[in-house]
């Protein structure tokens, strides 16, 4: 009882527990806002490159694609790990905006299959009612067509209003578009989006041994939308468009050939005629609920292997997550958090250190009460106990402080630097600069309460050696002590 009683005493009237409390608050309250913040970026980037990529991505290593692939997207799909997929192309092509042309990445798929898929729609910028001034601009007054791609708008899905002008639609990343430019709120501005305008698209069709023509493949598209992934390497490059379009384009689709096998070889005549099967160069497929995006890859994995049996061409395609295919930056992103998260814990140590300066003090200044103590029974593990006790308040009580302020600061972020610009004129997070709009703002509490209690060992660890000498204190020498 004494002990619970002189730790209460010592917290209430001595003023050098209150610095090692505060040193304790502090430390914490910093481990837990870098943490917050590092963390809701990687939360940001995870979610951002799931957005439009799909749970998994069974793709081929040659750029020609694979032959087979609806019947082997047959086959994915009646596993119990695969809910839905669809076919698609992704390859390199070059758009033109005015005068300036830009390098992107082309993938066709079935767009309504792909928001049954990963749900794109929420990525998309523009709004129906913003995209009518567009639509008028693009076809004149009094055109049929007019009132139907209004109408269109208007349902249910905005993505889909018509095919304008008999042009095949697409969408494009935000950041595709070189005439884009945010405000001072990382908005952007309708009138120079290129939505509901014709995009002039470039590709080089390609055999299926991989083999690209001389011969380029050109065609206008109607820009339906513009959408933002949060993911740079995403809207920065990509612009998607419907499967058949781009499949036509590459030379990809199902169509009539000759046998090379029946040519003549010396006029290069005759050869029987044949079907030339379409081909795809990747499947996007979505994990069945209750099964993790891991376990569809195996068992899409293992089908594949049982489709092509012992015979596995060159080309065969693999089956990748969506985290296999971005490990690189989500890797980086990582490893940053680590890295910060770890320096930033090395602040730590001045709580270990003012702690034990602290209680090093206070074993000196309290020697004669220690001997007093040890004089009337008190044991040398109760004097240990004490001070050990001791520690742990001052960690107890400092960590939680901390962790209020850390969850104040956190959760009004985007507040604090409002009002920071709003004074000051500065802005430590520009949204012109970086490509999300707004600081993350949520705690993850599991590692919040991580650092809370590794604020606490460090408190107990900082008070281990002065009670552990208060501990040898001899009651005698104790007594005499000046």
């Amino acid at each position: 009882m004494y002990k619970l009683l002189l730790i209460l005493k010592y917290l209430r009237r001595k003023l050098a527990p209150l610095f090692a409390a505060v040193a304790v608050m502090l430390c914490t309250a910093m481990v837990i806002i870098v943490m917050s913040v590092m963390g809701g970026f990687l939360d940001q980037f995870r979610v951002s490159a799931r957005n439009l990529t799909g749970d998994v991505i069974v793709e081929s290593p040659s750029i020609g694609g694979f032959e087979g692939y609806e019947e082997l997207l047959e086959v994915l799909e009646e596993l119990p790990e695969i809910a839905i997929g669809t076919p698609s192309i992704e390859t390199f092509g070059l758009v033109n905006f005015g005068d300036s042309a830009k390098p992107v990445r082309v993938q066709g798929v079935n767009l309504e299959k792909f928001e049954e898929i990963v749900g794109y729609r929420h990525t998309l910028l523009w709004k129906p009612e913003e995209l009518l001034g567009p639509i008028r601009e693009l076809v004149p007054e009094g055109d049929p067509s007019l009132k139907t791609l209004e109408e269109k708008l208007h349902r249910e899905h905005p993505i889909d209003p018509g095919r304008g002008n008999g042009l095949p639609e697409a969408v494009i990343g935000v950041e595709v578009n070189p005439l884009h430019s945010r405000d001072e709120n990382g908005q952007y501005a309708i009138n120079k989006s290129w939505a509901m305008r014709p995009l002039p698209l470039t590709v080089v069709p390609v055999s299926s041994s991989g083999t690209t023509s001389l011969e380029q493949e050109r065609r206008e598209l109607l820009v339906v939308n513009e959408f933002k992934s949060g993911l740079f390497d995403i809207d920065g490059q990509y612009v998607f468009l419907p499967f058949e379009t781009l499949q036509s384009m590459l030379g990809m689709d199902e169509r009539k050939g000759f046998d090379p096998t029946t040519i003549d070889p010396q006029t290069g005549l005759g050869g029987d005629e044949v079907t030339i099967p379409g081909r795809a160069n990747r499947l996007i497929l979505k994990a069945a609920p209750g099964f993790t995006v891991e376990d569809a890859r195996n068992a899409a994995q293992d089908a594949i292997l049982i489709f092509y049996g012992d015979a596995l061409p060159f080309g065969t395609p693999r089956a990748y997550t969506w985290e296999d295919v971005h490990s690189q930056i989500l890797g980086a992103v990582q490893n940053e958090k680590g890295l910060i998260t770890f320096l930033f814990g090395v602040i730590g140590i001045v709580a270990i250190v003012m702690v034990a300066t602290t209680f090093y003090m206070i074993v000196l200044e309290k020697t004669r009460d220690i001997g007093v103590l040890r004089a009337i029974g008190a044991s040398r593990f109760g004097i240990i106990q004490m001070f050990l006790g001791y520690g742990l308040a001052i960690g107890v009580v400092g960590s939680l402080l901390g962790l209020l302020i850390a969850v104040g600061v956190v959760t009004n972020l985007n507040e604090i630097q409002d009002l920071i610009a709003k004074t000051t004129g500065w802005r430590m997070w520009n949204p012109q600069t970086y490509f999300f709009d707004r600081i993350p703002d949520q705690v993850d509490y599991a590692e919040a309460w991580f650092a809370v209690a590794g604020a606490v060992v460090s408190s107990v660890i900082g008070a281990t050696l002065p009670a552990l000498l208060a501990g040898r204190l001899k009651p005698v020498e104790a007594l005499r002590y000046e």
